[in-house]
């Protein structure tokens, strides 16, 4: 239906990306981006899963790993790796993403909060209830 159209159209999009950019430019992540969002909602998660490590290489490159841009890639990555079951992957990439929202952000700011809570989701999934009790308590 409306995703698999959708679907054709970000990849129409994303082949005149990359042919009028290269790569790494802001445009083609975004172009990326998109197709990821797509994916994800139809289920695609492999696939999402290559295109955004794809997006993390490219902002690392581009940014850094400090980069509030690069920092989302790292986010959406972990999100697909929870979403296909893979925890101990997500919550590894989980904690990567809250160490670098505390030390671009602060603790107070809504992404950290944010990230705590996505590695305490994870957490409590994965059998891990003091681990999330913890960290929900700083």
């Amino acid at each position: 239906g409306q995703l698999e159209e959708a679907q054709k159209l970000q990849q129409k999009v994303l082949k005149y990306r990359i042919e009028a950019f290269e790569s790494s430019h802001t445009d083609t992540i975004q172009a990326i981006s998109n197709l990821v969002v797509t994916l994800w909602k139809s289920g695609s998660l492999k696939e999402a899963e290559n295109l955004q490590q794809k997006v993390l290489k490219a902002q690392i490159k581009a940014f850094g790993s400090s980069h509030p841009g690069t920092i989302q890639a790292m986010s959406n990555l972990a999100s697909t790796l929870w979403k296909s079951g893979r925890l101990k992957k997500a919550e590894k990439l989980q904690q990567e993403v809250l160490k670098a929202q505390m030390k671009t952000f602060g603790s107070d700011h809504p992404d950290t909060i944010e990230a705590i809570s996505r590695l305490a989701a994870t957490l409590c999934q994965g059998g891990k209830l003091e681990m999330a009790e913890q960290l929900k308590q700083q």
